[in-house]
C-alpha cells in the first residue's frame, strides 16, 4: 500500500509538472493550450487526493499521514528528478 501512495504521488507531480509551460514545451514541443492544462491539473490534484488512501491503510490513522506526508515529498523529488534530468528524444533524428 505505501508503494502505491508513493507512485499516485509521483503520477500527481509529474501531471502537476508537465501543466506548466516549460516542462510541457520541453517534453511535447509546445506550450500546453489551456484545456490540456486544466486536464493535467485536474488528474494531478485528483492522483495526490488519491494517494492519501493507500497511505492511511497501510499504517492507520496516526502513521497513515506521517507516510502520506513522506510519499509526497519523495514522489515530488523523483518527478522533479525525471523532468528536469531525464533527456528528451529528439524527433528530428
Amino acid at each position: 500500500m505505501s508503494v502505491l501512495s508513493l507512485l499516485l504521488a509521483t503520477a500527481a507531480f509529474v501531471l502537476l509538472g508537465l501543466a506548466t509551460d516549460a516542462h510541457h514545451r520541453r517534453r511535447f514541443g509546445a506550450c500546453p493550450q489551456a484545456k490540456r492544462r486544466r486536464t493535467l491539473r485536474t488528474g494531478g490534484w485528483l492522483a495526490l487526493i488519491a494517494s492519501v488512501l493507500p497511505a492511511m491503510l497501510a499504517r492507520g490513522w496516526i502513521f497513515g499521514p506521517i507516510l502520506w506526508v513522506g510519499a509526497i515529498m519523495a514522489g515530488a523529488g523523483i518527478a522533479f528528478l525525471a523532468l528536469n534530468f531525464i533527456p528528451v528524444r529528439d524527433a528530428r533524428r
